[in-house]
């Protein structure tokens, strides 16, 4: 082989390589961004009691995307348990303002469906559930050490709160470019359903059911009219 073409040779070896990095590098960015709106696989492992199934979910008191997930919540886990809750309003400052919703405060299984949830911030988003205040640029870490506090208390494994913050702080969202607890001018935990069982973990991010949909109506409204909401039965 004379020195052209070597010089050739090597030029589109480099090429071919340059574009298979660029495709796998390409691959593994979109592989690492998840959809919003949907439950996604997120391991094989079941990390609930044998024969069980876990739904977890971590909101906050004024969260509208969780005042909207709650109807399908409770249209879902009615059939599996009884469960105690509270008619409930999203923060009315923030938009969309003053969504209908159900604040859970308790749920009996009678089946094979456990259900545990943690509300990290008051309903304002400027202290904990409890009142503790907490500074705006401390809402995500503080939010972390809370539910991991609160799911360790409900004896819930390590990985389940590992994951809920794995996905809300780290993994982007394809149509927010950016994970669901920095979308938005204040960077908070906002919402997440975890689901475990024999067919593995999964887990949603983001709105199951669009706040907008509910705006005007009121909680007693909602609940005694589940069915005329089409987003909320196909949600549960």
């Amino acid at each position: 082989m004379n020195r052209r073409n070597l010089i050739t040779a090597i030029i589109g070896i480099i090429v071919i390589i340059t574009g298979v990095i660029a495709y796998v590098t390409h691959f593994v960015v979109s592989a690492q961004h998840i959809p919003a709106g949907k439950f996604i696989k997120i391991s094989n492992v079941d990390l609930a009691p044998k024969g069980n199934v876990i739904i977890v979910e971590q909101s906050w008191y004024g969260c509208p995307v969780g005042a909207a997930a709650s109807w399908a919540i409770y249209d879902f886990l009615q059939h599996y348990g009884n469960l105690s809750y509270k008619l409930w309003y999203s923060d009315p400052y923030r938009t969309p303002a003053n969504i209908p919703g159900l604040l859970f405060t308790n749920f009996t299984s009678n089946s094979i469906v456990d259900f545990y949830i943690a509300y990290v911030y008051n309903e304002y988003l400027n202290a904990s559930y409890n009142g503790t205040p907490i500074p705006q640029n401390e809402l995500v870490p503080v939010g972390e050490q809370i539910i991991k506090e609160e799911y360790t208390q409900m004896g819930l494994p390590s990985q389940v709160v590992h994951y809920i913050i794995q996905y809300e702080t780290q993994v982007p969202i394809q149509q927010y470019g950016e994970p669901s607890a920095f979308y938005g001018k204040l960077s908070h935990l906002n919402f997440a359903i975890l689901i475990s069982g024999p067919n593995g973990t999964y887990i949603v991010t983001t709105p199951i059911v669009n706040p907008i949909v509910l705006e005007g109506y009121t909680p007693s409204y909602v609940l005694n009219n589940l069915d005329q909401f089409p987003q909320i039965v196909q949600a549960s």
